[in-house]
């Protein structure tokens, strides 16, 4: 039976450009995203994968100083399945559906724990010591959830919350999760709940 890297980094991308007349999938990151992304310096003996959004790949790519094509890709790793345009209202849909309360905004999305099996099974799928993965948010914190790592419901919103852009994850056997969040070292410090590396 297979079984889980003994180190994980889970990274989730940096702030893309948003074109609501582009496929989120498809945006690319911002200048400010990509600069936030080289400074990470993820370890490059690790195994590389990401979700085949754009800005996850392009995220991870930068972090580690190689080209895009250099990390592999897998769609076990991408954003939740939903049916959703950038409105007004989205970021409460989202906080909605990470805290599981899922109502009529939530028709046509992905529920919480397939999207958290699919991302498992891709992580079972990439064996290795080390294993850097490229992904978002949501499903981050569904597969978190999941685990046991991050409590459901207003805990998961709150870590889901404060998942900077980018923000990395790093799991292993022998510690617990630390997230380290770009953003708050930027701001000086890190917000409870946070470890800046």
């Amino acid at each position: 039976m297979p079984s889980l890297p003994r180190r994980i980094t889970l990274v989730r991308h940096a702030m893309p450009v948003v074109d609501v007349a582009v496929d989120p999938a498809a945006w690319s990151l911002s200048a400010e995203g990509a600069a936030a992304a080289s400074a990470l310096h993820l370890a490059t003996d690790a195994v590389a994968v990401s979700s085949p959004e754009l800005k996850a790949l392009q995220t991870v790519a930068l972090a580690r100083g190689v080209a895009t094509d250099e990390v592999a890709v897998d769609a076990r790793f991408r954003e939740v399945d939903r049916v959703e345009a950038v409105h007004d209202g989205f970021r409460e849909a989202r906080r909605a559906w990470v805290t599981g309360v899922l109502d009529s905004r939530h028709e046509g999305w992905e529920h919480p724990d397939a999207a958290a099996r699919r991302f498992h099974e891709g992580l079972l799928a990439h064996p290795a010591e080390h294993l850097v993965v490229g992904t978002h948010g949501m499903v981050l914190t569904a597969w978190m959830v999941a685990r046991g790592l991050v409590a459901p419901g207003a805990p998961a919103a709150a870590f889901w919350e404060a998942l900077g852009l980018p923000a990395v994850v790093e799991l292993g056997a022998e510690r617990p999760p630390a997230v380290m969040d770009r953003a708050a070292e930027t701001l000086g410090g890190a917000a409870p709940g946070q470890e800046i590396r």
